[in-house]
């Protein structure tokens, strides 16, 4: 499950590029941005209301995370969305980024049927969990290939 604070993630990208005046007279910037972030739909909801606020037009380039990350190094984005903790604290030590902002994160959740066949309801490892789905053989899993905000 992604969840998507939205009035946070306005507010960091709003913070990140109104800092410098030079990015307001712009009116426009780049994105670097993982093609989950682009596919989950906060783009398209939080753009249109970035631009009617601030005037500045946002251009995004949907990447994996490591090519969003070589994008900004390059300075041919003013904005990178990744999800890699590591190698974000990385870009903003060796001077690439100005500030870490964290915007969006996972939540895991196993769902099954009420009479619990895995013993494992309220559990709060998941993967305990799922070792134990697959050593009792109670269940399948399925990945959602296409992740939504709920």
């Amino acid at each position: 499950m992604l969840r998507l604070p939205t009035l946070a993630v306005f507010a960091a990208l709003t913070s990140a590029l109104l800092g410098p005046a030079s990015y307001a007279e712009e009116k426009s910037i780049v994105v670097a941005s993982t093609t989950s972030t682009q596919d989950s739909g906060l783009f398209s909801h939080i753009l249109p209301l970035f631009k009617t606020k601030t005037g500045i037009d946002v251009k995004v380039l949907a990447q994996g995370t490591g090519q969003a990350l070589d994008t900004g190094r390059r300075g041919d984005a003013d904005v990178v969305f990744v999800h890699a903790k590591a190698a974000e604290k990385k870009f903003v030590a060796d001077g690439f980024g100005v500030k870490r902002y964290p915007v969006l994160y996972n939540d895991f959740i196993l769902i099954g049927p009420k009479s619990d066949l895995a013993g494992i309801n309220g559990g709060k490892d998941i993967v305990a969990a799922l070792k134990a789905v697959k050593e009792k053989g109670t269940g399948s899993s399925h990945e959602c290939s296409k992740p939504r905000p709920h």
